[in-house]
């Protein structure tokens, strides 16, 4: 899909001689074109009631429609105006052949209007402008200079620094631990004693029998077991501070200052005899 460039130019020798390089540069050229209301044959018919349209028409196609005012208003000031139709890959050619040649910047030539009375809508009642009006205007813009006054500013913000922290760190040590306890041991005694008393059924006489004695004891056990003794607790508070950051801005002013006119050929002080 071709893409649609407007260009405008203060004199039809510019306008002309940019046409010329689009052709040299490969642009077909028939799908280039100039026009202004000072050419009647380029001028699109009926330009009183239409050329607004035709350029809202235009500048829609190329996403631009805000400045179809704009482009209206330098055609009725009688600029020159090249439309041209070059394909994707020939845009950035075309743009840097329009700007050898002098386009003019149209947003700094609008707010030049502005002190002439346009409010950024295009007007269909106003008459186009006269060759002596042209030439009027053009000469004021080459009259015209600027001289900008530039001031710094310092602007203060803030970033985020790190101001140190801590690292924790678990670890395991092992400490040697020791602990008493009271044990309880048996031991089996045996005694043989000299006894003389007459027999009893609870002796059992003459019966074969054994009995069996255990002697315990106790031995130590050690058994571990885990518990929380103590917790250590890390946060983070923040608090205000306010901080006065200086510094240095330049300013570039303009000073006026009046040049007196030279004297008159053959002019001399005093009296004349």
């Amino acid at each position: 899909m071709s893409k649609t460039i407007v260009a405008v130019f203060d004199d039809t020798t510019s306008a002309q001689s940019a046409v010329n390089e689009l052709q040299s540069s490969g642009i077909d050229r028939s799908r280039v074109r100039i026009t202004s209301n000072t050419d009647a044959e380029s001028a699109p018919e009926g330009w009183k009631d239409k050329i607004y349209g035709f350029f809202e028409s235009l500048l829609e196609h190329v996403g631009d429609r805000n400045h179809a005012d704009d482009y209206a208003e330098a055609w009725r000031r009688g600029h020159y105006l090249v439309i041209a139709d070059v394909e994707p890959t020939q845009v950035e050619k075309a743009v840097e052949v329009l700007n050898r040649f002098g386009t003019v910047d149209l947003d700094r030539r609008v707010e030049q209007w502005r002190t002439t009375g346009y409010n950024g809508k295009y007007d269909q009642a106003a008459q186009p402008y006269t060759p002596e009006q042209r030439q009027n205007e053009l000469a004021r813009y080459q009259t015209e200079q600027k001289v900008p006054v530039v001031q710094e500013e310092l602007a203060v913000g803030k970033q985020v620094v790190r101001r140190g922290g801590v690292r924790i760190h678990s670890y395991v040590q092992e400490t040697p631990v020791e602990e008493r306890i009271r044990l309880r041991e048996e031991r089996i005694q045996v005694q043989r004693r000299p006894v003389d008393r007459p027999v009893t059924d609870a002796d059992g006489a003459f019966k074969e029998s054994s009995i069996d004695i255990t002697a315990e004891g106790e031995e130590a056990v050690a058994a571990k077991r885990s518990r929380v003794v103590e917790e250590v607790v890390v946060g983070k508070e923040s608090e205000q501070r306010e901080e006065s950051v200086t510094g240095t801005v330049r300013r570039k002013d303009v000073e006026v200052e009046q040049v007196p006119a030279e004297p008159k050929a053959g002019a001399q002080g005093g009296q004349r005899r």
